[in-house]
């Protein structure tokens, strides 16, 4: 009975070092992934402010062309 207790705490042990191992390989990806998503939010915002800038400029130069300021 004693041997059978050992035998199974023995493939719960393993089953929980595999799962652990899982796990780190989990958060690594989701880190990986985080990174990822956060580079890819943070050049979206640069193009909106760039492409905000660049409308800016090109509505006030039409205006100017216009006469609308001259």
């Amino acid at each position: 009975m004693d041997k059978e207790i050992l035998i199974a705490l023995g493939r719960l042990e393993g089953k929980v070092d595999a799962l652990m191992t899982r796990q780190a390989v989990h958060d690594e990806e989701l880190a990986m992934h985080d990174k990822r998503l956060r580079d890819l939010e943070q050049s979206k915002a640069w193009l909106l402010g760039a492409a905000a800038i660049l409308g800016a400029a090109g509505a006030f130069i039409v205006d100017m062309v216009g006469g609308k300021y001259g």
